[in-house]
């Protein structure tokens, strides 16, 4: 029989990884950042308008909020509606949503080969830790 190995304190090791309460500002500007290359930066998009139920206005203030102050979000005019919207979940919460059809029309597309699921799953399976990420704020 063999001894199990024992876990290493990841919390104690990391902790400006695993802290307590989240950042509230952006993170540090990379060497590489993402850009989307439209085709047409000129053209003008007439997005749908999508309607926040009333009961969400409340609920949803303060979560905006949080973003804004930090930077993360900002006020803006744009010709039709946002391409973001809220819609209600179970339980009195919401889920912040996109839309990028007609966004998606403009942009250039970038080939890359996606790897198979079944390559993915099995290199995490045979992975000596597993965890759950919270990725409740992955979007920002």
């Amino acid at each position: 029989m063999t001894k199990p190995r024992e876990v290493p304190d990841f919390l104690a090791m990391f902790p400006n990884i695993f802290v307590k309460e989240l950042h509230e500002e952006l993170p540090p500007v990379r060497k590489l950042m993402h850009r989307i290359s439209l085709i047409d930066p000129t053209k003008l998009l007439k997005t749908l308008t999508f309607k926040a139920p009333q009961a969400l206005m409340t609920k949803d203030k303060p979560w905006i909020n949080k973003p804004m102050n930090a930077g993360i979000f900002h006020r803006t005019s744009v010709p039709g509606g946002p391409s973001m919207f809220v819609e209600a979940k179970g339980h009195g919460r919401f889920r912040l949503l996109v839309d990028p059809r007609l966004r998606n029309d403009n942009t250039q597309a970038y080939h890359t080969q996606i790897p198979e699921q079944n390559t993915i799953l099995n290199r995490g399976a045979r992975g000596r830790f597993c965890s759950k990420t919270d990725l409740s704020d992955a979007y920002f």
